[in-house]
């Protein structure tokens, strides 16, 4: 006995561990940690960073060395530049530089506009975590949704299992009719499936979540349910919500600075107009081997033979098939559409508050409603039990009134979720965190 006892506690916190309940913060930031979309939304975003990088890299100069060797056979020029018809070997080493030093501001514009293409990409990246972060929360909720159907059901069970085990006392002294016993095990069969199919849609709706969470092992998993009490009062106001979102959210931020990236683009296109200036500078040795002749020694060459160079040079565009007034009209019409794509930003924010906002009314009204029926109908169950225990009302009487009841509760314990859940939507909206 004294080992099964220890046994026993050395194995509950083992099983603690294992039943571990997770909260909706835990949910959401396990999420974005590890759903794929977030990854590879944050992948984009690191190599839209290099380009920025690596457009600001472009304004140092080019540097690259280079190393030649080679035969010649038959006749060749000799170091007095004369043809000999002799074999020779041949050797360079030089050193390359290029800086560019105007190329009509296109450098400058092009950091900036990658600069604007890596900013919107974060606020990209920013908005797949919110509306993951969403869905995780309407998952959580439909988790705590499916616990209370499973409750009602373990209690209606209970309730006909009391009420069966009653009607079997009854019975047995002769004081009811054994028909009412039948009655009793048929309901007390049809509640052990409903608590069967509400413990099924409790273990898809955990699974739902689990596989958004990207749970490689979800065996043992479960969430906290916490302490809800709906806020009913004042609505706030579908105006004040939109001024905080498109300040806020990434939506809005995203095609802005899309839109910031397409002027510039419109000036790097313009840039092409300008010439291009640049300084040039080289410096090289070279050695020569000429068959059957004297010839000077190895380092002896490459120390006389040194030459450098150093020179500017200007490409200035004159007609290139009118391939940059073309790129200076796309980028214009680039523009214009991505100030539309800025409006429609806005206009699709407006109207996913105004849709919250009339959810969270019809969902508050449903509430209330669901409120006073329920309510209504556990007093009228209340009575309905007495009579059947007295023997004043039937079993179908009963039935009906405990059916009234469920539909009540049900109808509760959604219009209570769906409001919680748009109530978090707008809070979302208006710059607040998803939390319960």
């Amino acid at each position: 006995m004294k080992k099964i006892i220890l046994i026993t506690l050395l194995a509950i916190p083992i099983i603690g561990f294992a039943q571990k309940q997770w909260t909706l913060t835990e949910c959401i930031h396990h999420a974005i940690e590890n759903n794929i979309q977030i990854r590879q939304a944050g992948i984009l975003t690191e190599s839209n960073q290099m380009q920025w990088n690596q457009a600001r890299n472009n304004r140092l100069p080019n540097l690259n060395a280079g190393l030649s060797d080679g035969f010649s056979f038959g006749r060749t020029l000799d170091r007095d530049n004369q043809y000999v018809n002799q074999n020779s070997n041949s050797a360079d080493a030089s050193l390359n530089a290029n800086i560019p030093l105007f190329q009509g501001f296109q450098l400058a514009n092009t950091i900036a506009a990658q600069r604007f293409n890596f900013m919107a990409s974060v606020e990209d990246h920013q908005k797949i975590k919110n509306d993951i972060s969403l869905q995780v929360a309407s998952y959580y909720l439909n988790v705590l949704v499916q616990k209370e159907f499973l409750k009602i059901a373990q209690n209606q069970r209970d309730l006909t299992d009391t009420l069966l085990n009653r009607s079997e006392i009854l019975v047995n002294s002769g004081r009811e009719p054994i028909s009412k016993l039948y009655e009793l095990k048929a309901q007390l069969a049809n509640d052990n499936f409903n608590v069967t199919t509400a413990e099924k849609n409790l273990s898809l709706a955990l699974l739902d979540l689990a596989q958004l969470l990207e749970l490689e092992n979800f065996s043992t998993f479960d969430v906290a349910v916490p302490i809800l009490l709906p806020d009913i009062s004042e609505m706030p106001i579908p105006a004040v919500i939109f001024e905080n979102a498109i300040v806020t959210l990434p939506n809005v931020k995203a095609e802005e600075f899309r839109l910031e990236r397409s002027k510039k683009n419109l000036d790097v296109a313009r840039g092409a107009y300008f010439p291009n200036l640049s300084l040039n500078a080289s410096t090289a040795t070279s050695y020569f081997y000429l068959n059957g002749v004297p010839n000077e020694a190895f380092g002896t060459q490459l120390s006389n033979n040194w030459r450098s160079y150093i020179g500017v040079s200007m490409n200035i565009p004159i007609f290139n098939r009118m391939s940059v007034r073309t790129n200076v009209s796309q980028s214009k019409l680039q523009i214009q559409n991505q100030e539309l794509e800025v409006e429609n930003a806005k206009k699709i924010i407006y109207k996913d508050i105004q849709r919250a906002m009339l959810n969270a009314k019809v969902s508050k009204d449903r509430y209330v409603a669901a409120e006073n029926s329920v309510r209504a109908n556990q007093e009228s169950f209340r009575f309905v039990a007495q009579a059947f225990e007295s023997g004043r009302t039937t079993f179908f009487d009963m039935q009906q009134s405990r059916y009234n009841l469920e539909r009540a509760l049900s109808e509760q314990i959604q219009a209570k979720y769906e409001f919680i859940f748009n109530t978090k939507v707008l809070d979302f909206y208006n710059g607040k965190e998803i939390e319960l």
